[in-house]
C-alpha cells in the first residue's frame, strides 16, 4: 500500500501539538506522550497518577501531543474513553522517567486477542542543526515478522526492526523513496514510502500499524522552533568541552581547540559562551584556508576566542541586545524574519546547548575577527 508521509502529516498535524502540564521551575522533567497502535481497541483516554493527564481522547492511529511531567516514577494508565480508570485496559503501570528524556508510551497488540500491551519507545530530541531531520521509526503491526526500511538500490535504513521495537535515524533533511520489507528481503514491499518528505530540523516518529493485510502509517512530525520551549533547562552534567567532543558535527572545532590548547579553558569551571561552527562551517572556508589557520597557533586562537564571550548568554539574551563583547573583539546581533545572524551573515542554527560551564550555541559559519 502506497503511503506519503506528506500526506499522513496533513491529516495528523492537529494530533501533535506540545502540551505543557506542569513548569518546570526547579523541578527536573520528563516528557511523555501516548499514542493509540492497537487496531481494534476503542478510543482510549489517558490517565496519569490517578488523574486526567490533558492528553487529549485518542482514536485508532493517533498520537498525542507531549505532556511535561516531574522526572521520576509516574503510573499510567489506559482506558475506553468515557469509562474512567477504574476501566483501564493498560495499567495502572508504573515508569521510571529519566529527568530530560522524551518518552512515548505506545498502545500495541489486540484487545480481542488478550495482547493489548504498552510499549515504551525513548525518543531523541537533542537539538538538531539545519539541514537534518531525525526520524524514529515503530513497528506496530502484531502480525508482520521483522522488518527493514530500504531505499530502492536495496540500502538498509534501519534493519531488523521487530514488533514492538523502534529505531531512530539522523539524516540530512530532503526527499526519500523508502520501503519497508521483510528483514533481509527487498519485497514484499509491506508499505511504500515513496516520495517521503523529512523537512529541515523536524522530528519524525512513524509507526507501521493496523494488520498486515492492510497496513497504515502514523506519523508525528515535530518542528525543532515548535519543540524547543520544553527543550531547555535541563540540569547539564557535562562541560562544554566534553559536550563538543561528544558531538560528531563539532569535531573540527575540537581538533582546532586541542591544536590551540584550550580544551582545558572549556573543561573548566569558568562560565563561557561558544558560538560553535559546525564541520559544515569549517568546510566552506577557502580552500587551504583552514589548514593554514591550524598551521599558526597564534591565529587560530585569535579566531576561536572571537567565538567566545565571558559569562553565560542564552537564546534569550543574545537576540535582547545589537552586539556581544568577545573575548577578542565585538560582534553585532540582529533578528531577521525570526533568525538570528551574528556580523551580518553568520546565522545561529541550534540554540541554548546548556553545559556545566555555560552554553553552546551551533552557529553555520566561522567568524572571522
Amino acid at each position: 500500500m502506497k503511503r506519503r508521509l506528506v500526506l499522513a502529516l496533513a491529516l495528523l498535524a492537529l494530533l501533535v501539538g506540545l502540551v505543557p502540564m506542569v513548569s518546570a521551575g526547579e523541578t527536573p522533567v520528563a516528557r511523555i506522550r501516548v499514542a493509540h497502535f492497537s487496531p481494534d481497541t476503542p478510543a482510549v483516554e489517558i490517565f496519569l497518577n490517578g488523574a486526567a493527564s490533558g492528553i487529549q481522547t485518542l482514536g485508532f492511529g493517533a498520537i498525542s501531543g507531549w505532556v511535561e511531567v516531574p522526572a521520576g516514577r509516574a503510573v499510567v494508565a489506559v482506558a475506553p474513553a468515557g469509562a474512567g480508570i477504574e476501566a483501564a485496559a493498560i495499567g495502572p503501570a508504573a515508569f521510571n522517567l529519566r529527568a530530560g528524556s522524551w518518552t512515548t508510551i505506545a498502545a500495541i497488540g489486540s484487545l480481542s486477542a488478550g495482547t493489548l500491551t504498552a510499549a515504551t519507545v525513548g525518543e531523541d530530541y537533542r537539538p538538531l542543526t539545519a539541514g537534518n531531520s531525525r526520524v524514529t521509526v515503530f513497528h506496530g503491526i502484531e502480525d508482520a515478522p521483522a522488518v527493514d526500511v530500504i531505499t530502492p538500490d536495496g540500502t538498509q535504513v534501519v534493519s531488523g526492526l521487530a514488533f514492538g521495537r523502534s529505531a531512530t535515524v539522523t539524516v540530512p533533511s530532503g526527499v526519500y523513496d523508502l520501503r519497508v520489507v521483510p528483514a533481509g528481503a527487498t519485497s514484499p514491499v509491506v508499505i511504500n514510502l515513496a516520495g517521503t518528505n523529512l523537512e529541515s530540523a523536524t522530528y519524525y516518529f512513524v509507526a507501521a500499524t493496523n494488520k498486515l493485510a492492510a497496513p497504515q502509517v502514523a506519523l508525528s512530525a515535530v518542528p525543532l522552533n515548535v519543540a524547543a520551549p520544553l527543550i531547555r533547562d535541563e540540569a547539564p552534567t557535562h562541560t562544554i568541552a566534553q559536550i563538543a567532543v561528544a558531538t560528531p558535527n563539532l569535531s573540527t572545532l575540537v581538533t582546532a581547540l586541542q591544536t590551540a590548547g584550550l580544551v582545558d579553558t572549556f573543561n573548566g569551571a569558568g562560565k563561557f559562551t561558544v558560538f560553535a561552527p559546525t564541520n559544515a562551517a569549517f568546510a566552506a572556508l577557502p580552500a587551504g584556508t583552514l589548514e593554514a589557520v591550524l598551521a599558526d597557533k597564534a591565529l587560530l586562537t585569535s579566531i576561536l576566542t572571537y567565538h567566545v564571550v565571558a559569562g553565560e548568554a542564552r537564546a534569550s539574551d543574545v537576540v535582547a541586545v545589537s552586539g556581544l563583547n568577545t573575548l577578542n573583539g565585538r560582534v553585532t546581533v540582529e533578528v531577521r524574519d525570526g533568525s538570528v545572524f551574528l556580523n551580518g551573515n553568520v546565522q545561529i542554527i541550534t540554540t541554548d546547548i546548556l553545559a556545566t560551564n555555560g552554553v553552546i550555541h551551533l552557529i553555520d559559519a566561522v567568524l572571522i575577527p
